[in-house]
């Protein structure tokens, strides 16, 4: 069961692929399926961010911009999207 006394800390990769293989949370694949980034990612990362657990997306669009995109990693919800204009 997911434990959020750890909120604000980013679970190591075995806790995550525990969650992952006890069905608490979707696997990076199951995210990536759902939400095609339609560029090249560049980094994902599992973490707290308000008490809710999420995938962290670094990624490049096809025009070349950076986004950082926060994923809930449980019902796999698309919560927020920043796009760097630089």
């Amino acid at each position: 069961m997911i434990n959020p006394v750890f909120a604000g800390k980013h679970p190591d990769q075995t806790q995550i692929r525990a969650w992952v293989e006890q069905g608490e949370i979707l696997s990076l694949e199951a995210i990536l399926q759902r939400h095609p980034l339609g560029g090249e990612l560049l980094d994902a990362e599992v973490e707290w961010e308000d008490g809710v657990l999420v995938y962290e997306l670094k990624w490049l669009d096809s025009n070349g911009h950076r986004h950082e995109t926060y994923i809930d990693a449980r019902s796999g919800v698309w919560l927020e999207d920043e796009r760097d204009d630089d």
